[in-house]
């Protein structure tokens, strides 16, 4: 079952099924907004404490536009995640 094709499609074939059992959502919002999106998040204030310093007077603003635009991204990334994971998964399976 693991001898085939690429690495992502080995890792489709064999993680993908318990992933996709818990759902889509659950996916989503962990791996994508909690994760991904808490990665970009933390990456981005990092840089703007680096850039700006905490003192800066917008240096609370710069967090609070960054916060939900991080978690907006990760929406998409783990949206996007899923359905070519789901795509991998299918075609996959259509030819066993």
């Amino acid at each position: 079952m693991t001898d085939y094709g690429s690495r992502a499609e080995r890792w489709v074939a064999t993680r993908w099924p318990t992933i996709r059992a818990r759902g889509m959502w659950r996916f989503v919002l962990l791996k994508g907004v909690a994760f991904w999106g808490g990665l970009m998040f933390a990456f981005l204030a990092i840089m703007m404490l680096v850039q700006f310093g905490v003192a800066h007077p917008k240096f609370p603003l710069l967090l609070a536009v960054a916060l939900p635009l991080c978690a907006i991204g990760g929406l998409g990334w783990g949206l996007l995640t899923w359905f070519f994971n789901e795509r991998i998964f299918r075609a996959l399976h259509n030819f066993r």
